[in-house]
């Protein structure tokens, strides 16, 4: 029977969520996001009301869900309302 090999304490952060500490992690325009995603918005909705492409959005929802420690957008809209981010 082999020993088990421990994994590098590097690769175990990974899946150790991070917590929200203040509401100042999130840019003005993430939190504009992250509330119309709790409005119920999709992407390409969120794009024509933000003026902007649905690339961009994208960009913006990939950085709240890494910001926030989220795994999935449903998740990101408990922990901004939980942590007082979005209402």
């Amino acid at each position: 029977m082999r020993p088990r090999q421990l994994q590098h304490p590097a690769r175990m952060r990974r899946f150790v969520p991070r917590p929200v500490s203040a509401p100042a992690r999130l840019t003005p325009r993430e939190l504009e996001v992250l509330q119309l995603i709790a409005d119920g918005l999709e992407s390409t909705q969120i794009a024509r009301a933000l003026y902007i492409s649905d690339d961009t959005v994208k960009t913006h929802v990939a950085h709240v869900l890494n910001k926030l420690g989220a795994t999935s957008r449903a998740n990101a809209v408990a922990i901004g309302i939980r942590s007082g981010l979005i209402a």
